[in-house]
Protein backbone atom coordinates (compact mmCIF):
# COMPACT_ATOMS: atom_id res chain seq x y z
CA UNK A 1 0.00 0.00 0.00
CA UNK A 2 1.46 3.62 -0.64
CA UNK A 3 1.14 6.74 1.00
CA UNK A 4 -1.80 7.77 -1.01
CA UNK A 5 -3.75 4.86 -0.60
CA UNK A 6 -3.45 5.36 3.29
CA UNK A 7 -4.18 8.64 3.33
CA UNK A 8 -7.52 7.86 1.31
CA UNK A 9 -8.45 5.01 3.78
CA UNK A 10 -7.64 7.64 6.76
CA UNK A 11 -9.78 10.36 5.21
CA UNK A 12 -12.40 8.64 3.04
CA UNK A 13 -15.51 11.01 5.03
CA UNK A 14 -14.06 14.13 2.92
CA UNK A 15 -15.94 15.64 0.21
CA UNK A 16 -14.77 15.17 -3.11
CA UNK A 17 -15.54 18.37 -5.39
CA UNK A 18 -16.65 17.66 -8.86
CA UNK A 19 -14.37 18.15 -11.68
CA UNK A 20 -15.92 21.86 -12.70
CA UNK A 21 -15.29 22.54 -9.23
CA UNK A 22 -11.09 21.60 -9.51
CA UNK A 23 -10.68 22.92 -12.77
CA UNK A 24 -11.59 26.29 -11.75
CA UNK A 25 -9.78 26.42 -8.72
CA UNK A 26 -6.55 25.18 -10.33
CA UNK A 27 -7.75 28.38 -12.37
CA UNK A 28 -8.62 30.88 -9.54
CA UNK A 29 -5.06 30.05 -7.86
CA UNK A 30 -2.96 29.93 -10.59
CA UNK A 31 -3.82 33.41 -11.96
CA UNK A 32 -3.64 34.65 -7.71
CA UNK A 33 -0.60 33.39 -7.48
CA UNK A 34 1.07 33.31 -10.63
CA UNK A 35 1.89 29.50 -11.04
CA UNK A 36 1.94 27.75 -14.37
CA UNK A 37 -0.03 25.64 -15.91
CA UNK A 38 1.03 22.62 -16.65
CA UNK A 39 -0.38 18.78 -17.20
CA UNK A 40 -0.98 16.73 -14.11
CA UNK A 41 -0.52 13.24 -14.31
CA UNK A 42 -2.07 10.38 -12.71
CA UNK A 43 0.77 8.18 -10.10
CA UNK A 44 1.58 8.68 -6.38
CA UNK A 45 4.17 11.74 -5.69
CA UNK A 46 4.68 13.26 -2.88
CA UNK A 47 1.82 12.70 0.31
CA UNK A 48 -1.37 14.26 0.02
CA UNK A 49 -4.37 15.43 1.39
CA UNK A 50 -7.14 13.72 -0.19
CA UNK A 51 -9.36 16.75 0.24
CA UNK A 52 -9.35 19.45 -2.27
CA UNK A 53 -10.10 22.51 -0.23
CA UNK A 54 -11.50 25.47 -0.92
CA UNK A 55 -12.23 24.68 -5.01
CA UNK A 56 -8.54 23.70 -5.54
CA UNK A 57 -5.93 25.22 -3.17
CA UNK A 58 -5.00 21.73 -1.62
CA UNK A 59 -1.27 21.54 -3.57
CA UNK A 60 1.30 18.59 -3.02
CA UNK A 61 2.79 17.71 -0.40
CA UNK A 62 6.21 18.25 -0.11
CA UNK A 63 8.85 17.81 2.86
CA UNK A 64 12.01 19.66 4.52
CA UNK A 65 15.64 19.13 3.98
CA UNK A 66 16.43 18.46 7.88
CA UNK A 67 15.48 15.21 10.25
CA UNK A 68 12.61 16.12 12.10
CA UNK A 69 11.79 14.31 15.46
CA UNK A 70 8.89 14.29 18.05
CA UNK A 71 9.49 13.96 21.75
CA UNK A 72 6.17 11.28 23.46
CA UNK A 73 4.97 10.74 26.62
CA UNK A 74 2.87 8.22 27.91
CA UNK A 75 -0.53 9.70 27.38
CA UNK A 76 -2.70 7.39 25.10
CA UNK A 77 -5.65 10.29 23.28
CA UNK A 78 -4.98 13.67 22.82
CA UNK A 79 -7.87 15.84 24.17
CA UNK A 80 -8.81 19.16 22.90
CA UNK A 81 -11.04 22.10 25.33
CA UNK A 82 -13.82 24.08 24.67
CA UNK A 83 -13.75 27.41 22.79
CA UNK A 84 -10.90 29.28 24.14
CA UNK A 85 -10.41 31.68 26.20
CA UNK A 86 -8.51 35.10 25.60
CA UNK A 87 -5.66 34.16 27.47
CA UNK A 88 -5.75 30.99 25.01
CA UNK A 89 -6.09 33.18 22.08
CA UNK A 90 -3.28 35.23 23.14
CA UNK A 91 -0.89 32.12 23.96
CA UNK A 92 -1.64 30.98 20.15
CA UNK A 93 -0.80 34.28 19.01
CA UNK A 94 2.58 34.02 20.64
CA UNK A 95 3.09 30.70 19.72
CA UNK A 96 2.54 31.18 16.24
CA UNK A 97 4.73 34.50 16.63
CA UNK A 98 7.35 32.79 18.14
CA UNK A 99 7.36 29.68 15.17
CA UNK A 100 7.37 32.82 12.51
CA UNK A 101 10.52 34.28 13.96
CA UNK A 102 12.31 31.09 13.83
CA UNK A 103 11.42 29.80 10.65
CA UNK A 104 12.29 33.62 9.55
CA UNK A 105 15.50 33.30 10.73
CA UNK A 106 16.88 30.47 8.61
CA UNK A 107 18.84 31.26 5.03
CA UNK A 108 16.33 29.65 2.40
CA UNK A 109 17.19 26.58 0.89
CA UNK A 110 18.24 25.95 -2.72
CA UNK A 111 17.20 22.71 -4.64
CA UNK A 112 18.60 21.09 -7.60
CA UNK A 113 16.17 18.95 -10.15
CA UNK A 114 18.57 16.23 -9.57
CA UNK A 115 18.01 16.25 -6.00
CA UNK A 116 16.14 13.38 -4.23
CA UNK A 117 13.78 13.87 -1.15
CA UNK A 118 13.44 11.08 0.88
CA UNK A 119 10.91 10.50 3.60
CA UNK A 120 9.64 8.32 6.17
CA UNK A 121 5.47 8.86 7.08
CA UNK A 122 3.38 7.51 9.43
CA UNK A 123 -0.32 7.04 9.11
CA UNK A 124 -2.58 6.44 12.56
CA UNK A 125 -5.65 5.15 13.23
CA UNK A 126 -7.81 4.58 16.19
CA UNK A 127 -7.78 1.19 17.22
CA UNK A 128 -5.85 0.00 14.29
CA UNK A 129 -2.45 0.94 15.13
CA UNK A 130 0.01 3.00 12.97
CA UNK A 131 1.06 1.95 9.69
CA UNK A 132 4.70 3.04 8.75
CA UNK A 133 6.44 3.52 4.87
CA UNK A 134 9.15 5.22 2.97
CA UNK A 135 9.71 7.31 -0.20
CA UNK A 136 11.87 9.04 -2.25
CA UNK A 137 10.89 11.43 -4.99
CA UNK A 138 13.11 13.63 -7.40
CA UNK A 139 12.65 17.21 -7.13
CA UNK A 140 11.99 17.84 -10.68
CA UNK A 141 9.48 14.67 -10.33
CA UNK A 142 10.62 13.41 -13.26
CA UNK A 143 11.12 9.78 -11.38
CA UNK A 144 10.18 8.40 -7.66
CA UNK A 145 11.14 5.44 -6.14
CA UNK A 146 10.01 3.15 -2.80
CA UNK A 147 10.78 -0.83 -0.93
CA UNK A 148 8.76 -2.93 -2.76
CA UNK A 149 9.76 -6.29 -1.07
CA UNK A 150 12.46 -5.44 0.43
CA UNK A 151 13.84 -4.20 -2.96
CA UNK A 152 14.37 -0.07 -4.19
CA UNK A 153 12.16 -0.02 -7.45
CA UNK A 154 12.89 3.20 -9.48
CA UNK A 155 9.87 4.73 -11.68
CA UNK A 156 11.10 7.20 -14.40
CA UNK A 157 8.30 9.19 -16.26
CA UNK A 158 8.33 10.71 -19.45
CA UNK A 159 6.66 13.80 -17.89
CA UNK A 160 7.11 15.67 -15.29
CA UNK A 161 4.06 15.91 -12.24
CA UNK A 162 2.22 19.57 -12.39
CA UNK A 163 4.35 22.39 -10.71
CA UNK A 164 2.29 22.12 -7.50
CA UNK A 165 2.84 18.73 -8.01
CA UNK A 166 6.94 18.40 -7.56
CA UNK A 167 9.19 19.24 -4.50
CA UNK A 168 10.63 21.95 -6.76
CA UNK A 169 7.18 23.43 -8.07
CA UNK A 170 5.61 23.40 -4.68
CA UNK A 171 8.79 25.86 -3.27
CA UNK A 172 8.02 27.98 -6.10
CA UNK A 173 4.42 28.52 -6.31
CA UNK A 174 5.07 29.26 -2.84
CA UNK A 175 8.10 31.66 -2.96
CA UNK A 176 4.89 33.33 -5.16
CA UNK A 177 2.50 33.84 -2.24
CA UNK A 178 2.36 37.36 -0.67
CA UNK A 179 4.86 38.18 1.99
CA UNK A 180 2.54 40.04 4.23
CA UNK A 181 -0.13 38.17 6.48
CA UNK A 182 -2.92 40.61 5.48
CA UNK A 183 -2.16 40.37 2.17
CA UNK A 184 -1.99 36.58 2.14
CA UNK A 185 -5.09 36.11 4.18
CA UNK A 186 -7.13 38.63 1.64
CA UNK A 187 -6.04 36.35 -1.24
CA UNK A 188 -7.48 33.50 1.11
CA UNK A 189 -10.97 35.15 1.48
CA UNK A 190 -11.25 35.71 -1.91
CA UNK A 191 -10.95 32.77 -2.92
CA UNK A 192 -13.22 31.04 -0.30
CA UNK A 193 -16.02 33.77 -0.48
CA UNK A 194 -18.14 35.34 2.17
CA UNK A 195 -20.55 32.68 2.68
CA UNK A 196 -19.97 29.47 4.57
CA UNK A 197 -19.81 26.26 1.70
CA UNK A 198 -20.07 22.57 1.99
CA UNK A 199 -21.14 21.92 5.79
CA UNK A 200 -21.31 24.98 6.35
CA UNK A 201 -18.08 26.09 6.53
CA UNK A 202 -17.29 29.78 6.65
CA UNK A 203 -14.45 31.52 5.08
CA UNK A 204 -12.09 31.10 8.13
CA UNK A 205 -12.25 27.67 8.14
CA UNK A 206 -11.46 27.64 4.67
CA UNK A 207 -8.87 29.64 5.13
CA UNK A 208 -6.98 27.49 8.10
CA UNK A 209 -7.72 24.39 5.69
CA UNK A 210 -5.98 26.21 2.90
CA UNK A 211 -3.14 27.55 5.20
CA UNK A 212 -3.00 23.98 6.78
CA UNK A 213 -2.41 22.71 3.11
CA UNK A 214 0.23 24.91 1.84
CA UNK A 215 2.03 24.94 5.23
CA UNK A 216 1.97 20.88 4.56
CA UNK A 217 3.69 21.58 1.53
CA UNK A 218 6.24 24.47 2.65
CA UNK A 219 8.80 21.74 4.43
CA UNK A 220 10.07 20.98 1.14
CA UNK A 221 11.56 24.15 1.48
CA UNK A 222 9.63 27.46 1.30
CA UNK A 223 11.58 30.72 1.37
CA UNK A 224 11.64 31.60 5.27
CA UNK A 225 9.69 34.80 4.72
CA UNK A 226 6.34 32.52 2.97
CA UNK A 227 6.78 30.07 5.92
CA UNK A 228 6.65 32.91 8.53
CA UNK A 229 3.87 34.60 7.25
CA UNK A 230 1.83 31.80 6.69
CA UNK A 231 2.63 31.29 10.80
CA UNK A 232 1.60 35.14 10.97
CA UNK A 233 -1.74 34.72 9.28
CA UNK A 234 -2.87 31.75 10.88
CA UNK A 235 -2.18 33.81 14.15
CA UNK A 236 -4.91 36.54 12.71
CA UNK A 237 -7.75 33.72 12.46
CA UNK A 238 -10.55 34.20 14.98
CA UNK A 239 -10.51 31.26 17.80
CA UNK A 240 -7.44 30.00 17.11
CA UNK A 241 -5.89 27.90 19.63
CA UNK A 242 -2.64 26.19 20.55
CA UNK A 243 -2.07 23.12 22.50
CA UNK A 244 1.42 22.17 23.57
CA UNK A 245 2.36 18.33 24.05
CA UNK A 246 -0.79 17.59 22.39
CA UNK A 247 -0.56 13.64 21.74
CA UNK A 248 -1.32 12.83 17.98
CA UNK A 249 -0.48 9.64 18.48
CA UNK A 250 0.78 6.54 20.80
CA UNK A 251 4.18 7.69 22.42
CA UNK A 252 4.11 11.40 19.95
CA UNK A 253 3.46 14.45 21.10
CA UNK A 254 3.58 17.87 19.24
CA UNK A 255 2.77 21.62 19.26
CA UNK A 256 -1.42 21.47 17.63
CA UNK A 257 -2.74 24.29 16.28
CA UNK A 258 -6.45 24.11 16.17
CA UNK A 259 -9.11 26.56 14.34
CA UNK A 260 -12.01 23.85 15.01
CA UNK A 261 -11.75 21.31 17.77
CA UNK A 262 -12.08 18.88 15.08
CA UNK A 263 -8.79 19.43 12.96
CA UNK A 264 -5.00 20.27 14.11
CA UNK A 265 -2.11 21.28 12.75
CA UNK A 266 0.60 19.67 13.80
CA UNK A 267 4.32 21.67 14.13
CA UNK A 268 7.52 20.05 15.62
CA UNK A 269 8.16 22.05 19.06
CA UNK A 270 12.10 22.64 18.41
CA UNK A 271 11.72 23.47 14.67
CA UNK A 272 8.36 24.33 14.24
CA UNK A 273 8.09 22.89 10.86
CA UNK A 274 4.56 21.18 10.26
CA UNK A 275 5.06 17.40 10.68
CA UNK A 276 1.61 16.45 9.89
CA UNK A 277 -2.27 16.67 10.87
CA UNK A 278 -4.87 15.00 13.03
CA UNK A 279 -8.50 14.68 12.97
CA UNK A 280 -9.96 14.81 16.41
CA UNK A 281 -13.82 13.28 17.42
CA UNK A 282 -16.35 16.10 18.26
CA UNK A 283 -18.32 13.52 20.32
CA UNK A 284 -21.19 12.91 17.67
CA UNK A 285 -19.68 11.42 14.30
CA UNK A 286 -19.11 8.39 14.00
CA UNK A 287 -15.09 7.44 13.40
CA UNK A 288 -15.54 6.61 9.60
CA UNK A 289 -18.87 6.84 7.37
CA UNK A 290 -21.06 4.94 6.56
CA UNK A 291 -20.29 2.68 3.08
CA UNK A 292 -21.55 4.60 -0.11
CA UNK A 293 -22.28 1.01 -2.34
CA UNK A 294 -22.63 -2.28 -1.52
CA UNK A 295 -19.44 -3.08 -2.92
CA UNK A 296 -17.61 -1.14 -0.14
CA UNK A 297 -20.41 -2.13 2.42
CA UNK A 298 -18.35 -6.11 1.65
CA UNK A 299 -15.38 -4.64 2.40
CA UNK A 300 -15.86 -2.87 5.95
CA UNK A 301 -17.57 -5.74 7.07
CA UNK A 302 -14.69 -8.44 6.66
CA UNK A 303 -12.65 -5.63 8.24
CA UNK A 304 -14.70 -3.52 10.85
CA UNK A 305 -11.80 -2.69 12.71
CA UNK A 306 -10.21 -1.10 9.86
CA UNK A 307 -13.59 0.41 8.60
CA UNK A 308 -15.84 1.30 11.84
CA UNK A 309 -18.80 2.93 10.24
CA UNK A 310 -21.11 1.61 12.38
CA UNK A 311 -18.91 2.24 15.62
CA UNK A 312 -20.47 4.59 18.23
CA UNK A 313 -18.76 7.94 18.31
CA UNK A 314 -15.54 8.41 20.48
CA UNK A 315 -15.34 10.46 23.23
CA UNK A 316 -15.05 14.28 22.33
CA UNK A 317 -11.34 15.26 21.78
CA UNK A 318 -9.91 11.65 21.00
CA UNK A 319 -7.80 11.63 17.67
CA UNK A 320 -9.57 9.73 15.27
CA UNK A 321 -6.28 9.68 13.04
CA UNK A 322 -3.25 11.42 12.65
CA UNK A 323 -0.53 11.65 9.39
CA UNK A 324 3.24 12.86 10.15
CA UNK A 325 6.51 12.25 8.48
CA UNK A 326 9.40 11.77 11.25
CA UNK A 327 12.07 11.77 9.24
CA UNK A 328 12.69 13.93 6.29
CA UNK A 329 15.68 14.64 4.69
CA UNK A 330 17.10 16.04 0.58
CA UNK A 331 19.42 13.19 -0.76
CA UNK A 332 21.48 12.53 -3.48
CA UNK A 333 20.16 9.57 -4.85
CA UNK A 334 17.21 6.84 -4.56
CA UNK A 335 17.73 4.66 -1.65
CA UNK A 336 19.85 7.10 0.87
CA UNK A 337 18.33 8.60 3.78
Amino acid sequence: MNDLDLVREMRADAPEPSAGQLAAGRDRLRSAFGSPAASARSRPALIRRPAIIAGGLALAAAATAVVVTVGGSGRQEGHVGPRPSSIQLAAATEVLNKAARTVEARPAPKFEPHQWLYYRFTAYQHAAGGETDQSWIRMDGMQDASMVGGKLVVTRHSTAESAEGTPLGAYRLLASLPTDPHALLATLYAKVGSEPRGGGQSKQELAFENIQQLLWNSPAGAPPRVQGTLYRALAQLPGIQVKRDFQYAPRRTAIAVFHLPTSAILLDPTSYQMIGWASVSDGHRPPAPKPSNAAEARQMAHDPKKYPWNSPALPAGTVINSFYRDHVAVVSAPGRR
